[in-house]
């Protein structure tokens, strides 16, 4: 089914992260179609900016706001779904997709690297969601959905803080769903690609040149919109299945990755050695 304009008519929708990168596409194209809004995020002008353009592409009689919240900080996280609930008078669908990158080797990172990373990308999950939790229990109806990364089925050299923190999110979510289906709520998990997002930016300034010239010469690397990944989100959202992905090369690093796991590391390490020889290469030429 394909998202129209009467897809999310009145329904109520909260989205952690909703300031900028996917968290704003979906808000965007939620509003399209109808929907309610709040959306949370650390930077009070940033989420003041965007709900001034819900208001822009939304229905006038729905409902746009937000709120200031760090994701790691739990009784920030529930004084904000309070105001959530009050604001819109319930909730229809939770959107949880705070996090972002931090990439090197392991023994290049800092310890705090490894702990920040799984304070927002993983527990940022579970506080919001422990947050709106009972309200869910106790309608008995409604969806979560769990935004994490391709980099939760697979990870590679310079990923592995930020991997860890994402497989986290899928072994949560799998337990979560078996939870949550006994109070009729569905529970969902969206992998995004690569992504054009303000994110990719801030990750790409430090990122070791290995990492580069790796992700340069994959064929299971491109870089995608806001606005498509969030568009396939949409379309995916209504169908049953509890694994989402955004773009055809997403499904077929999913599809490897699970029924060909050997060769997988094979096609990876291939990529890894091939990426150092150009690095090596570049660096000779550079030094005749």
């Amino acid at each position: 089914m394909k998202a129209n304009q009467t897809s999310f008519s009145g329904k109520k929708i909260f989205i952690s992260g909703g300031s900028t990168g996917i968290g704003k596409g979906l808000a965007l194209e939620f509003a399209k179609n109808g929907a309610s809004i709040v959306i949370l995020a650390r930077s009070k002008k940033t989420l003041e900016e965007t709900v001034k353009e819900l208001r822009t592409v939304g229905p006038q009689d729905a409902i746009y706001d937000f709120a200031v919240a760090d994701v790691s900080d739990i009784s920030q996280v529930n004084m904000a779904a309070q105001k959530t609930l009050r604001t819109l008078n319930g909730l229809d669908l939770l959107v949880c997709n705070s996090g972002y990158a931090k990439v090197g080797k392991v023994n290049d990172l800092e310890e705090s690297d490894f702990r920040n990373l799984m304070d927002i990308n993983f527990f940022g999950h579970v506080n919001v969601i422990r947050a709106f939790q009972d309200h869910f229990i106790k309608q008995n109806s409604g969806d979560i959905v769990l935004i994490s990364s391709m980099l939760a089925t697979f990870s590679i050299y310079g990923y592995g803080a930020y991997s860890a923190s994402k497989f986290a999110i899928t072994g949560f979510a799998q337990s979560l769903r078996q939870e949550m289906m006994l109070h009729n709520v569905r529970v969902k998990i969206f992998l995004p690609p690569t992504t054009e997002t303000p994110g990719l930016v801030k990750e790409n300034r430090d990122k070791p040149d290995l990492v580069k010239e790796i992700e340069m010469g994959s064929a299971l690397n491109a870089t995608h919109s806001v606005e498509k990944v969030s568009k396939a989100f949409l379309s995916w959202f209504p169908k049953k299945r509890f694994i989402g992905y955004a773009t055809w090369d997403s499904w077929l690093q999913y599809f490897l990755v699970r029924h060909f796991p050997e060769w997988t590391l094979l096609l990876a390490d291939g990529e890894l050695k091939s990426a150092q020889k150009r690095l090596d290469r570049r660096k000779a030429d550079d030094l005749q």
